[in-house]
């Protein structure tokens, strides 16, 4: 179990729909080992949105058992779902979720505010992170002054500064052109080779999963080996 990341067992979800009981996820059975860069594959419809928010504590499965950096998920207490949710996952969005009327510093900030960490410590690590991304000029600019790649190599460093366990990335390059997107999954392996960082990624496009050490496949809401 010391090298798993994270471990699903048997995750079953179903959802009424009027008086009809849609069944999304059928029994999933998926590991991650650390430092894995891992890619979820699957068209719409298939349950991988709903997985994603499985693994990133944002839905409760009506059954099976969830396993995440050695501790297991008990989902009675919101407020420790929060908390694990803060300083074991980070997430990366295709439409970025950055705060408007904050700076590409102060969105780096964010998940960090919660810690009871003082302001200037923060402000030290989130431009540290920026440099990580390339994105230590671009500090003080807002959302609407920075590209769709620019916004999203800072949505990644959010994503990393609370140094998380593992990196869950939802369509990372789907609102990019392709140029962009390739530059987002170059950053990705780079972060995943260099600094060991767990990552998954849910798309619908192939080419995308076949960058990845290794890929799997959602269909229907079962889960196959590539």
């Amino acid at each position: 179990m010391e090298s798993l990341m994270l471990s699903i067992v048997d995750i079953r979800k179903s959802y009424r729909v009027g008086p009809t009981e849609v069944k999304v996820l059928k029994g999933i059975n998926l590991t991650v080992e650390k430092g894995e860069l891992l890619a979820i594959i699957g068209p719409s419809g298939s349950g991988k949105s709903t997985l994603m928010h499985m693994l990133g504590l944002l839905e409760k499965p009506d059954t099976g058992t969830y396993h995440i950096d050695g501790t297991q998920v008990i989902y009675d207490d919101d407020r420790v779902l929060s908390t694990l949710r803060n300083r074991k996952i980070g997430f990366v969005f295709q439409q970025y979720h950055l705060l408007p009327k904050l700076t590409a510093l102060e969105n780096v900030c964010v998940p960090l505010t919660y810690r009871g960490i003082k302001e200037g410590e923060v402000r030290k690590k989130s431009l540290e992170y920026l440099t990580k991304v390339d994105m230590q000029d671009r500090a003080n600019h807002r959302p609407n002054e920075m590209s769709g790649g620019q916004q999203q190599r800072v949505a990644i460093a959010r994503a990393l500064i609370g140094s998380p366990a593992i990196i869950l990335a939802d369509e990372p390059t789907g609102a990019l052109d392709t140029k962009t997107g390739e530059e987002i999954m170059d950053l990705f392996h780079r972060l995943n080779r260099e600094e060991g960082i767990t990552v998954v990624i849910i798309t619908h496009n192939p080419g995308l999963a076949e960058q990845c050490g290794r890929y799997v496949k959602i269909i229907d809401g079962m889960i196959y080996s590539a």
